[in-house]
């Protein structure tokens, strides 16, 4: 599949564009590796980077899968910056298709313009049951934090919630990032795995930190973590509760219940619509009151049999915030497994006064 402006009108421009290929991410399954290659162009088109590309297309390397992007000369001054957050690609080279009067194609590596805040491998090292895969939380981290009004301010200080966090792996990726880390979560036994698992991860590390172990909360058990050297510190904060109490658990957290972007994986067990929709109706007002204008709200899901027709319309009648219903926010859906045939990513994004 061909992305972005034509390729007639791209040659015509070459002498004012760059080309890049961008490896698609390595994966020990197969499933993965198919997963990945499908996500991997609607990631880009949904960053900062989408108004320089010209055009997109899947080629092959010596054996590896790439896309091949085509971009405006002048690029981005995030360029460098995006490309080493996305999730769905993972090294950038310039390409090109001869030097002189050599042929290639010839690749020059770009650096890696991102030093995770925390080892990314403390998203790969918790393994449990139900683990959403960590490539796919990444992109879902990344259109969240890309729809938005926070889009070019993916490398600040930025506030993440996970309001079904499970096992964290959201939270993980957020902090790695460098962004400030929320989840709630009802199960006490994930949280309570989680906080020991966190603080024995950091300990054999070395990463410095300070822990709060909030018991007598009226709103329930909130565990609360400063990551990080005195000066250059983050935090990590996980309560025990129900997401549809999500503002109460988030009260006096440091800076306040207010989020940058929401990002979650609804429960895939959940097989009929009105289910999610009674966890949703009384979810999504508490959600929206928790992001800030111009934040956004991911939401992953099960689609083998709950329409994405139906996720919007939930979302719009809960909530005003605005879903984002055409390409790239369109172009997310994957195959997952022989029980998840068909999973999906739908985006929101809460209007500014």
């Amino acid at each position: 599949m061909l992305f972005g402006k034509s390729r007639k009108k791209s040659c015509a421009r070459t002498n004012f564009s760059m080309r890049l290929a961008l490896k698609i991410t390595p994966q020990r399954s197969t499933q993965y590796a198919s997963m990945t290659g499908k996500l991997a162009a609607p990631e880009l088109l949904a960053s900062p980077l989408a108004a320089a590309i010209q055009h997109i297309e899947p080629i092959t390397l010596a054996g590896q899968n790439f896309l091949l992007v085509t971009l405006d000369d002048a690029g981005h001054p995030l360029m460098a910056a995006v490309l080493a957050r996305l999730g769905a690609t993972s090294e950038a080279y310039h390409y090109f298709a001869s030097i002189g009067d050599m042929q290639g194609p010839f690749l020059r590596p770009l650096d890696r313009a991102f030093t995770p805040f925390v080892p990314l491998e403390m998203a790969e090292a918790r393994r449990y049951k139900g683990k959403t895969n960590e490539v796919f939380t990444r992109v879902l981290l990344n259109v969240a934090l890309f729809a938005g009004a926070f889009r070019e301010q993916v490398t600040e200080r930025l506030r993440v919630l996970d309001p079904l966090a499970g096992g964290c792996t959201t939270l993980f990726l957020a902090l790695a990032a460098g962004y400030d880390a929320f989840g709630v979560e009802h199960e006490k036994q994930d949280v309570e795995t989680t906080a020991l698992f966190l603080r024995q991860f950091l300990d054999s590390e070395r990463i410095p930190f300070k822990e709060r172990d909030e018991r007598g909360r009226r709103a329930g058990r909130r565990y609360l973590f400063e990551i990080g050297r005195r000066g250059s510190t983050r935090y990590l904060a996980l309560a025990h509760g129900e997401t549809a109490q999500a503002d109460q658990h988030l009260q006096e957290v440091p800076g306040g219940p207010h989020m940058h972007a929401i990002v979650t994986d609804l429960p895939y067990g959940i097989q009929h619509f009105g289910e999610i929709a009674s966890l949703m109706n009384g979810a999504l007002p508490v959600w929206e009151r928790l992001l800030l204008p111009g934040g956004a709200l991911a939401l992953a899901w099960n689609a083998t049999r709950i329409e994405r027709r139906e996720m919007v319309a939930c979302i719009e009648r809960a909530t005003s915030l605005r879903v984002l219903d055409d390409p790239p926010y369109t172009l997310f859906e994957h195959a997952v497994d022989r029980v998840i045939k068909k999973r999906d990513i739908v985006v929101a994004v809460k209007s500014i006064p």
